[in-house]
């Protein structure tokens, strides 16, 4: 925590390993991933991790013993706001701890974080000046961002009649935007569904039962997942004089959008270079899984 500063001792960098968030994938235990594709609202997880820690730098660093603190890891959800937390866990005398629990799916969404603390679990009033001595001291924390659900599958999607609108009646969709960056993605971006298009409406209320249908959301995700990258590169600017927008902002969906897509351009360009840009969204849309795939 080298941007922390504490009313007590905390342990220097490399005193604390953090080993890898695991997770267990179809009977198999496998690297935590930046995000899960295809996440089903609802699905337990299951994440385990190891912690170790140097004892004897541990001890001289921050005064205290093994049996003065614990492991503790709790999960906030960005879309549920809701918190959550795994029971403690104490160090063995080699300094190890380890971490294996169950997040429930009902109370997940949108971008998970996941944190890990070194806390202080004993109350003692004989310590040495600086040292941690009120139970709940955090002594170090790690935290790990994952997310939970494609950007396609989460946009809130509703119909509407386009004609009773200043939308055009004769288009299928229509994306809302927002070009508040500090914004909740969505909670402002939301697809609107033209209720004359009937066959778009059954594909997107029903989900996929034929090719055609199939068809019709791919080229619907294709479509939303372009314009989200040609927005994202219009507010490029914007998007880089920060380093850390909150999760799930608009600015944190955006700036993703950038990092995850092949794309090389810098920003949209005129008009004599149009088609070629066009061309070369739709290639990284579709390297980035979207739409339809090559068989």
């Amino acid at each position: 925590m080298p941007a922390d500063v504490r009313p007590y001792l905390v342990p220097r960098p490399g005193t604390i390993m953090w080993e890898p968030w695991f997770l267990l994938d179809a009977g198999e235990w496998r690297p935590l991933p930046d995000a899960i594709e295809g996440w089903d609202p609802g699905t337990d997880l299951r994440a385990a991790r190891h912690v170790r820690i140097d004892v004897a730098r541990f001890v001289q660093e921050t005064g205290l013993d093994l049996t003065d603190i614990a492991l503790t890891v709790s999960w906030t959800s960005s879309t549920t706001d809701m918190t959550e937390a795994a029971p403690a866990v104490k160090f063995d005398p080699n300094g190890m701890a380890s971490i294996d629990t169950i997040l429930a799916g009902e109370r997940l969404a949108g971008t998970l974080s996941l944190r890990s603390t070194i806390s202080l679990v004993r109350y003692s009033v004989e310590r040495h000046v600086g040292v941690a001595t009120v139970p709940g001291s955090v002594l170090a924390e790690h935290i790990q961002r994952m997310v939970l659900e494609s950007m396609s599958s989460m946009f809130p999607v509703h119909e509407i009649d386009f004609s009773h609108t200043r939308l055009s009646p004769t288009a299928s969709w229509h994306l809302e935007t927002s070009t508040d960056l500090t914004a909740p993605f969505y909670g402002v971006f939301r697809v609107l569904i033209n209720k004359r298009d009937r066959e778009l409406r059954t594909a997107v209320s029903r989900g996929v039962k034929d090719r055609r249908q199939q068809a019709l959301l791919d080229e619907l995700q294709a479509g939303v997942a372009a314009l989200l990258l040609e927005l994202a590169l219009h507010l490029r600017t914007e998007l880089e004089e920060r380093e850390d927008w909150p999760p799930d902002s608009v600015g944190d969906v955006l700036a993703r959008t950038i990092a995850a897509s092949p794309l090389h351009v810098v920003a949209p360009p005129s008009a004599v270079d149009l088609a070629d840009f066009r061309t070369q969204v739709s290639g990284a849309v579709r390297s980035l899984g979207r739409g339809r795939i090559f068989q």
